[in-house]
């Protein structure tokens, strides 16, 4: 491997595997905002809830990635030589925490390596479930009935849906689900067709067109891809449940919504607790344990509300403030000729040098001479201009080799 590709790769694992461990106090503290701010809103709307779960998990990420970009930008040694026992200058300077950030930055490569390993297989497990979707959505169907096909096209329109959506009867399928955001397409268990009456199936079908009109199928994948990345961290994974769970309060409204029969709807979720369905599905309707709270909240809906004007005030502050106090904490690298460097080169071209040193001070210098001589230094906090210039007078005297 080129000393150079090496470098960068230990570069990257170590800004990584530190954006990582922050995570993990980051998300508590936005977990925390987002607990307080469901807390003060649990008498909202569902999907005022939603939005809230939503935004965390959205800030959440957002700061993650931030912190990545600030321990690269931070990045201030220059090693092009093969790595021993060089790591990354974390961004924490304290004297009585250096002996931990020690021993984390000997181990960073391993942190790394778990990491890729658990998104690995996550990843086959999505791969999976998503296979396993497809082949629900294409293999052992029945003909729809054209009743239920008339059925299925009113109950679309009257909850606001105009794109053409299709609806398909499975003989293996045990949950109504939907699969698809393009072209999505309602799943519709043969047993349910036969097991209930027309009422329930049609409360059924609008939860599931329900998921459609809100979007929940690409929020969904989005959602999930998140947690593939941040599968060891139980308050990013917390907060996605809250998304999980307002997700189909939302969708349990909009039906009741439009049928205006709340107790319908109830036994209908009865009945599908009843059935012990086990399998779990992209979007779907039922989940044992959220089933029972769904249909309480049904039945013991409160009559206070809050002022949605204030919802969205408090929403949007505690959200701004746990964004800003999870990142400013790691305080930006400076820029420029302020920016201090260490260097830590054998035998390597000029050229090469220059180039990791413009990446570092966010410059974009360049040789005037040709003579692109190679070299051995070793400088510790030297500043940009400095090592520039450096740079520039070596090459301008050293002959080529």
């Amino acid at each position: 491997m080129p000393i150079t590709a090496h470098f960068l790769q230990q570069d990257w694992i170590n800004s990584l595997g530190w954006a990582l461990l922050h995570s993990l106090w980051q998300h508590a503290l936005i977990a925390t905002c987002c607990a307080l701010l469901l807390f003060f809103n649990k008498y909202g709307s569902a999907n005022s809830r939603y939005l809230i779960a939503l935004g965390g998990i959205l800030v959440a990420t957002f700061t993650s990635a931030l912190t990545f970009y600030n321990y690269q930008q931070a990045s201030t040694e220059i090693i092009l030589r093969p790595l021993q026992n060089h790591t990354l200058k974390p961004l924490i300077n304290s004297p009585e925490v250096l002996d931990i950030l020690d021993i984390i930055n000997a181990h960073m490569d391993s942190i790394a390596l778990m990491w890729l390993t658990g998104v690995i297989v996550y990843g086959m497990k999505i791969l999976c479930a998503y296979k396993s979707c497809q082949q629900l959505k294409n293999q052992s169907l029945t003909a729809t009935p054209v009743k239920w096909q008339h059925i299925f096209a009113q109950l679309a329109t009257k909850i606001g849906i105009t794109n053409k959506i299709e609806l398909r009867i499975s003989l293996v399928a045990t949950i109504p689900c939907v699969i698809g955001h393009v072209k999505p397409v309602v799943l519709l268990p043969m047993k349910l067709l036969l097991g209930m009456d027309q009422q329930q199936i049609e409360a059924i079908l609008l939860h599931e067109l329900a998921h459609i009109r809100r979007q929940d199928y690409l929020l969904g994948i989005i959602q999930t891809l998140i947690k593939a990345i941040f599968f060891f961290n139980p308050f990013l994974l917390w907060i996605a449940s809250q998304m999980d769970k307002e997700r189909e309060h939302a969708c349990d409204d909009i039906a009741v919504a439009v049928n205006q029969n709340p107790l319908l709807f109830a036994n209908t979720l009865k009945e599908l607790a009843e059935m012990n369905i086990d399998q779990k599905m992209t979007m779907n309707i039922t989940g044992k344990k959220l089933l029972l709270n769904r249909i309480t909240r049904l039945f013991n809906k409160h009559e206070k509300k809050t002022t949605p004007k204030h919802n969205i005030a408090a929403s949007i502050t505690i959200l701004f403030t746990s964004l800003v106090l999870a990142i400013c904490v790691n305080a930006a690298p400076d820029k420029g000729d302020d920016k201090k460097i260490s260097i830590d080169v054998a035998d390597t071209a000029v050229s090469e040098v220059l180039k990791e040193v413009n990446k570092k001070c966010g410059t974009s210098e360049t040789l005037a001479t040709n003579n692109d001589g190679k070299m051995t230094l070793l400088l510790d906090e030297i500043s940009c201009s400095q090592a520039i210039q450096l740079l520039k007078d070596f090459a301008a005297e050293k002959p080529v080799q």
